[in-house]
């Protein structure tokens, strides 16, 4: 549904809407409990055709981002839907995956020009945790420290703003975000972290990439060449055009035989039980269709 149905499909059930109450008033041919009733149904079917897409799309990003690695196709379908967006709130949800599509295509300037363009106030305050996270990691890539760390002061202003089932989330991102910040100072904290959050086998070809991309900042830091050349090797072997594909071609030293590190073909081990920024943006449609319900959301999986 675009901008122009949700306003047709709008103005019509308002316009039914006013006409059986008002026509009820004089003729009382109904009983007022089916007007409420069928004043709900028109406002299900309108919430069903703003949210039923949303899944669709979720799953389809996902797969692209995730799976396949075809990041120009997720980026493009992106722009697709912020520009036929319905709502307000809904575009500022489609422009975080633009966003994170742009971050993952190795673009951090327009990532970021993205990021700051969302109207937060469209968006519930968890989803902010995202688009600061995301706006780090960015300025991270491009070496601009002072936005890098602006950012992490920003989720931490607003940590104690997201629903306390969110906590964990908000906390992984930090946890992320400050032993990235501490990497030359405290590596083996690092390496901790970082194993913690991506060694694990979920069946996204993208957490391999990220884990071993990370894990290669830490052997250049400790001096191992050998071991950085290796997780290098791993990520530009199945890494496409992937942002950690891009940054790992510009850190390679040659030691090793990239072929050597094609990952296998059967990827789909069971699903950790943890959450991604897919899982939480599909999962928290409420939210996303202007309603106030905070219930419904998900956690972390691409803490990249």
């Amino acid at each position: 549904m675009n901008r122009k149905q949700y306003l047709v499909t709008l103005v019509t059930i308002l316009v039914l809407g006013v006409t059986l109450i008002i026509t009820n008033l004089f003729l009382e041919y109904i009983e007022w409990i089916w007007v409420v009733v069928i004043m709900m149904i028109a406002y299900l079917y309108l919430k069903y055709k703003l949210s039923g897409p949303l899944q669709m799309f979720s799953n389809k990003f996902n797969m692209l981002v995730d799976y396949d690695l075809d990041l120009d196709n997720a980026r493009n379908l992106c722009i697709e839907k912020v520009e036929n967006a319905p709502t307000r709130n809904i575009k500022a949800l489609f422009m975080v995956y633009q966003g994170m599509a742009e971050y993952y295509s190795g673009d951090y300037d327009q990532a970021i020009r993205t990021f700051n363009q969302i109207e937060l106030n469209k968006l519930n305050s968890v989803y902010h945790v995202l688009i600061f996270s995301f706006t780090a990691y960015s300025a991270y890539e491009l070496e601009d420290r002072e936005k890098f760390d602006l950012s992490i002061e920003r989720i931490k202003n607003i940590q104690n703003t997201v629903h306390r089932k969110f906590i964990p989330y908000v906390s992984s991102y930090i946890q992320v975000l400050e032993a990235m910040k501490n990497l030359e100072i405290n590596p083996e904290h690092y390496r901790e972290v970082i194993e913690n959050q991506f060694s694990r086998n979920d069946g996204y070809i993208a957490t391999k990439l990220t884990y071993n991309y990370r894990m290669a900042r830490y052997y250049q830091v400790i001096h191992d060449e050998e071991n950085m050349d290796i997780c290098l090797a791993k990520v530009i072997a199945n890494g496409k055009e992937h942002h950690t594909a891009l940054q790992a071609k510009k850190l390679f030293k040659n030691t090793v035989n990239i072929e050597d590190y094609v990952f296998p073909e059967d990827l789909n081990e069971e699903k950790a039980d943890n959450y991604s920024e897919q899982d939480l943006i599909t999962e928290n449609k409420n939210d996303i269709e202007e309603i106030e319900d905070i219930e419904r959301v998900e956690e972390d999986d691409l803490l990249k």
